[in-house]
């Protein structure tokens, strides 16, 4: 509340500082007011001019980056529109440069053909045997160069099972004819 020093008029506006009636500067009154439950620590503010309530709700400077924005200030975020999860990641498969080993290829086929055919008795056995061997040995000289380590592997096994089986039955037939 203000008043004039000269007329003792009170005046209520905020935006008014000369006295209307003879133009002296008006007096802010600072008593605190008739209430008994006035506390001097929580005052409410007097003045609200109307620029400031004109200006109230108009949006404010944009704060600088990383600055820091009131909760009721910050624009409303919506989640958008629902994506899938990403894939998950494959685990790193190093892609193999070697060459296969023919050799090695040569042999597990020739065992397996051996084995199954039958008509050349334990010859396809005895040469897929061989390939294989001479192909893993090329493949410890220059790991680097050839692959084909597991088809060398299975030509052998296999052409020394038909080889093996071959022989038993040369045997057996020996046999059954010596004592028969």
């Amino acid at each position: 509340m203000k008043y004039c020093p000269v007329c003792k008029k009170q005046f209520d506006e905020a935006w008014l500082s000369f006295c209307s009636d003879d133009g002296t500067p008006l007096i802010q009154d600072l008593t605190p007011p008739a209430d008994p439950n006035w506390n001097p620590r929580i005052r409410e503010p007097k003045v609200q001019t109307e620029d400031e309530e004109k200006t109230k709700w108009l949006p404010r400077d944009t704060p600088l980056p990383g600055g820091w924005i009131a909760p009721d200030e910050r624009p409303p975020m919506s989640p958008g529109p629902w994506t899938p999860p990403p894939p998950p990641a494959l685990p790193y498969i190093p892609i193999s440069t070697q060459k296969s080993q023919g050799l090695a290829l040569a042999s597990m086929i020739t065992s397996i053909a051996g084995f199954l055919i039958g008509c050349f008795g334990p010859l396809p056995g005895i040469a897929g045997m061989i390939m294989g061997f001479v192909a893993l040995s090329q493949i410890k000289r220059s790991p680097e160069q050839f692959g084909g380590k597991s088809y060398a592997a299975a030509g052998i096994i296999v052409g020394s099972i038909s080889t093996f089986f071959y022989l038993v039955l040369i045997l057996w037939i020996i046999l059954s004819a010596a004592l028969s």
